[in-house]
């Protein structure tokens, strides 16, 4: 990448990775909508200066080549560096819990919660077991996937660690020297700047689960001088507030949640199926199990067969290959144009299935779609059922408005939260993985040192296998 040019829509890493769009930043990296030209299909770029004095990415891509192919977390496609940057793309997802929440009107129902919480144990019980903590479990880290908006991906890495030693013992008990994660949601031992564990991620997640219900928490709103007052508040706040305070009004699995994990000891193993059955017995109540944002997709989305202008793709049939990547609106969506002028239909419909994102049809099995058909009386359409139909040479939609089935009986109810992970599959990298020596030191050298042109192979052994 030259260093004059910098990162822009339209730049073209090592000839593969065209990025479109920048659709967000934050203190550790810059991430891009990114078409990839050899596979055909979007993905996610995120940029990381190596002019930063604590840099993470190479933490990230570490963990990530141990993620690979399990169920809920980010593929890892391809990583590299050049004079300003350090960069990997993963798979492209869709919008964090926070952003759903406040679609939501800023609270999620109970049974959305319920079905959050089995999901989420899930994500962490598969991290832990891959002997890493997360460290930094809030909102905007959880995301859901474009294919399918019921399962939520767990992101972020750059906070996480290992807390096994290389013989397999677990990390030591420890004082730290400032809060590592989000005081929000921070446990109470991690603002006591202690040396968390498995036990501080699960307390994160109880945290976070009562926000989702309540849409704030006891401390959302102080008022401090400074961040280290900010911190001693939230902490007091934690300390002196009840658990059935916390849990108002709420069912008594959250209550029961927390006294489980404020009991676990530092390097006891938490019992994730215990935490799980809490939730799912809550969950019997419920007839069917869509999430809060699922039901907004239903009765928002008008399901219409939109047609790819083709005056949206410049000189499509003269483009070179680098070119050839389908129009991005501002949603970082891709265009789907009705069709004004006068084209061909084979034409048409060739661009439509190239472009046309079918997944958007997820719920076509529980909706029934009333189709209505506007045609000038000169019509010359010769089929009312097929979705591309002429009218004075004039190509025409055919709307399709959707109706909610109103027997939530006839969802059908998925499968327990085991379905969203392979666990059978962690286990066996558990197997057959070795146990790796790490603590804050380590990843932070780690992190501010390049290593040969990010060789992986050789990280592992400079600063794991010693």
């Amino acid at each position: 990448m030259d260093q004059k040019i910098g990162l822009q829509p339209g730049l073209i890493i090592e000839s593969r990775f065209k990025l479109l769009k920048r659709i967000g930043s934050g203190s550790f990296g810059i991430v891009y909508l990114t078409y990839d030209l050899e596979e055909k299909e979007y993905c996610a770029t995120k940029f990381e200066s190596r002019k930063l004095q604590m840099r993470m990415m190479n933490r990230e891509i570490l963990i990530l080549k141990q993620l690979k192919g399990i169920n809920g977390f980010p593929e890892l496609i391809h990583y590299g560096k050049d004079s300003q940057y350090q960069f990997y793309m993963c798979t492209l997802l869709g919008e964090n819990l926070e952003v759903l929440l406040q679609k939501c009107g800023g609270k999620f129902t109970l049974q959305t919660v319920l079905q959050l919480s089995i999901q989420l144990i899930d994500r962490l019980e598969v991290f832990h077991s891959m002997n890493f903590i997360h460290r930094d479990i809030k909102p905007e880290n959880f995301l859901i996937s474009k294919e399918d908006v019921s399962l939520v991906y767990l992101i972020d890495f750059g906070l996480s660690k290992y807390y096994r030693m290389t013989d397999g013992r677990h990390i030591e008990f420890t004082q730290k020297t400032g809060v590592i994660g989000t005081a929000r949601y921070a446990s109470i031992n991690t603002l006591q700047w202690m040396e968390q564990s498995r036990r501080d991620d699960l307390e994160s997640l109880g945290y976070m689960l009562i926000y989702f219900m309540k849409g704030e928490l006891p401390w959302s709103n102080i008022k401090a001088l400074d961040k280290e007052d900010k911190y001693e508040q939230i902490l007091q706040i934690k300390m002196g507030l009840p658990l059935n305070q916390l849990c108002l009004n709420l069912p008594k699995c959250f209550i029961h949640y927390f006294q489980h994990v404020k009991s676990l000891l530092f390097q006891q193993q938490p019992n994730y199926s215990h935490l799980r059955n809490l939730f799912e017995k809550q969950l019997l109540e419920y007839d069917h199990q869509l999430y809060d944002w699922e039901i907004k997709l239903i009765e928002k989305q008008q399901y219409e067969e939109l047609l790819i202008d083709p005056n949206s793709i410049p000189d499509i049939k003269q483009q070179n290959e680098l070119d050839q990547v389908p129009p991005v609106d501002e949603e970082g969506q891709i265009f789907r144009l009705k069709q004004e002028n006068s084209h061909h239909l084979k034409f048409m419909k060739q661009l439509h299935e190239k472009y046309f994102d079918h997944n958007s049809y997820k719920h076509l099995q529980q909706i029934q779609l009333h189709k209505t058909t506007s045609i000038e009386p000169n019509s010359q359409a010769t089929s009312k059922q097929n979705n591309y139909q002429t009218s004075n040479n004039t190509l025409i939609q055919v709307e399709s408005q959707p109706q909610i089935l109103n027997n939530v009986a006839q969802f059908s109810k998925r499968k327990d939260s085991k379905s969203y992970t392979s666990f059978k599959q962690c286990q066996e990298h558990k197997e057959n993985r070795k146990f790796r020596q790490s603590n804050d030191d380590y990843d932070l050298e780690m992190a501010n040192e390049d290593g040969p042109n990010l060789d992986l192979k050789n990280l592992e052994v400079n600063y794991f296998l010693k």
